[in-house]
């Protein structure tokens, strides 16, 4: 593979596990050149042809097309970024889209598209300015400075940039927002409730964003692994206690053990591990178990001791499909779960893998599965 393939391939992977619309376009015939899972998995795999034909049903070039503003006299890249909320009439839904030209590496000049459907945001603020036409006012004038602020960033066309500023930067800004809504206006009790829902839609899509980075370096092997001595039995606590206020963990128990046996008070069980990869790691796979186990169910958990190795076991009741059983930590493995992404278990077993450990499925017993967690101890362990 040449460096021109290889730039390519890695492009295209680090789009497809960014968690919005990407696409990219020729600007000169305006074809699609590119776009990523999201995109694909609403218009289907075989997405081709001009750009307003696919994204917007439409017979010409739109309207709205900013491909003018983002290059030089010569047609090549001025390093411009423009951001705007645009309207798609085909699939009716709003999106704020974050626009930039960049040389690709087969030589073409394109433009590519950051797409964050907004749908949400935009029937919220309707219902705001019908309730507090006032408060509607400023949120334009604190939507426009965002937007003025978002233009003035120079963005590099590395692929870790283009996820830590041309994503987080704009994300930031909207996350602060309802929080300045809530401690400066007294909104209705339904309009607080919303504008909360809003800021927590956004903090969970900030964590995302933050895990599909470290995602990226772990598949590249760039992540710089930080391990201090970690409590393997507090920090499951710690997650299972994160897990317990979601409508998942109301509706189901887990049970955690040392060795077999309920811990003792003071008791820790103390491995060098890195704490942005283990955390993740022990949310994503105590989440998968949540979700295969029935109403009312419970999901053990045992903490494992032991001289090399320390291990974390994960049983749940329920089987996982023999379809996927030698795949289950495949990248975008996953079989009959709605909204499932398959990079939950997935990105556990890289994290695993960034400390020299693993993680196995046992699916020997019936009616039951386990995934088990194995993480070297080295030298700094102890207990």
């Amino acid at each position: 593979m040449n460096a021109s393939m290889l730039e390519s391939a890695l492009l295209r992977t680090h789009f497809d596990v960014i968690p919005f619309g990407i696409y990219v376009v020729d600007v000169t015939s305006l074809e699609l050149v590119f776009v990523n899972k999201h995109f694909r998995e609403r218009m289907g795999e075989a997405v081709n042809g001009k750009c307003y034909e696919v994204i917007y049903a439409s017979d010409g070039p739109c309207p709205h097309c900013r491909i003018a503003e983002l290059l030089t006299p010569q047609g090549m890249p001025n390093g411009k970024t423009v951001i705007y909320d645009q309207y798609n009439e085909h699939d009716e839904r709003w999106c704020q889209l974050q626009e930039k030209t960049m040389g690709w590496p087969d030589g073409r000049v394109v433009k590519y598209s950051i797409a964050v459907d907004i749908s949400e945001l935009k029937e919220t603020q309707n219902r705001l300015a019908e309730a507090h036409a006032a408060l509607a006012l400023r949120n334009r004038e604190l939507a426009d400075q965002n937007r003025i602020l978002q233009e003035n960033i120079h963005l590099r066309e590395h692929v870790e940039r283009i996820a830590k500023h041309d994503l987080k930067a704009p994300l930031s800004a909207l996350i602060g927002l309802p929080r300045l809504l809530l401690d400066n206006y007294d909104l209705p009790d339904e309009a607080a409730h919303m504008v909360r829902l809003i800021e927590q839609a956004g903090q969970n899509m900030l964590e995302m964003l933050n895990q599909s980075l470290i995602l990226y370096k772990l598949e590249t092997d760039t992540y710089a692994l930080a391990s201090k001595p970690l409590d393997l039995l507090e920090l499951v606590r710690e997650v299972v206690g994160r897990l317990a206020g979601s409508s998942l963990g109301q509706m189901r128990r887990v049970r955690v053990s040392l060795d077999g046996r309920e811990p003792g008070p003071g008791e820790r069980l103390v491995f060098p591990g890195d704490p942005l990869l283990c955390r993740p790691l022990l949310q994503n796979l105590l989440q998968n178990a949540l979700e295969a186990t029935p109403v009312g169910g419970e999901v053990c958990v045992d903490v494992r001791s032991g001289q090399d190795a320390v291990a974390i076991a994960l049983t749940n009741p329920g089987e996982v499909p023999e379809a996927i059983r030698g795949r289950m930590f495949e990248k975008y493995v996953t079989l009959g779960k709605r909204g499932g992404t398959g990079l939950g278990a997935y990105s556990a077993a890289l994290a695993a893998r960034a400390h020299g450990g693993r993680v196995q499925l046992d699916a020997s017993r019936p009616g039951a599965t386990t995934v088990l967690v194995t993480l070297p101890t080295g030298q700094d362990a102890g207990l």
